[in-house]
């Protein structure tokens, strides 16, 4: 198993279903985000081409869904009208770059934009994964500023030992 991938595991803290590139990493070299295929090793369509990994922005982002800010940014695509076509751009390139990557022997294919959404923000994680690793999510923009960059005092994962840091804590 290469070190990238067991450090993603930790991060996660289960077993990957399929094999994944780490596409960016934060200030300590450790994996931020992770690209999936469009398709688990099983066949499982994904419809979330980049997943977030690591637990400083998790933590973070899941503090902000929890104040609603999902519904508020799906009022302000509604209401702004270049806020929602930047959205919209992004969800339809996003969904033709999976599918592009779509092996022509798969039965079952992901559909939808980022996170599998067609209709409405589905998940900030997956927008801000998509912005951290490809610069063109205006959804992870927004969130990306609001949560700021990278912070940890000290790595999440203990590399060494390839287990937590039990040190490790999320700062605002």
């Amino acid at each position: 198993m290469n070190h990238n991938k067991q450090i993603v595991e930790i991060q996660l803290g289960r077993k990957l279903r399929s094999s994944v590139n780490v596409v960016t990493k934060c200030h300590f070299n450790l994996p931020v985000v992770i690209k999936v295929p469009p398709n688990l090793d099983d066949g499982t369509p994904f419809p979330t081409t980049y997943w977030l990994s690591c637990p400083m922005y998790t933590k973070k982002v899941g503090s902000l869904e929890s104040t609603g800010l999902i519904k508020e940014l799906d009022d302000q695509i509604q209401k702004d009208k270049n806020l929602h076509e930047q959205w919209s751009n992004r969800q339809h390139s996003y969904e033709t770059e999976r599918t592009q990557e779509i092996n022509d022997t798969t039965k079952i294919h992901p559909y939808g934009g980022v996170g599998g959404a067609r209709e409405s923000i589905k998940c900030l994680h997956s927008h801000l994964a998509d912005q951290l690793a490809t610069g063109k999510n205006v959804v992870g923009q927004i969130v990306e500023e609001l949560v700021g960059g990278f912070n940890c005092q000290e790595p999440c994962i203990d590399e060494q030992q390839l287990e937590k840091n039990k040190s490790w804590k999320v700062e605002w």
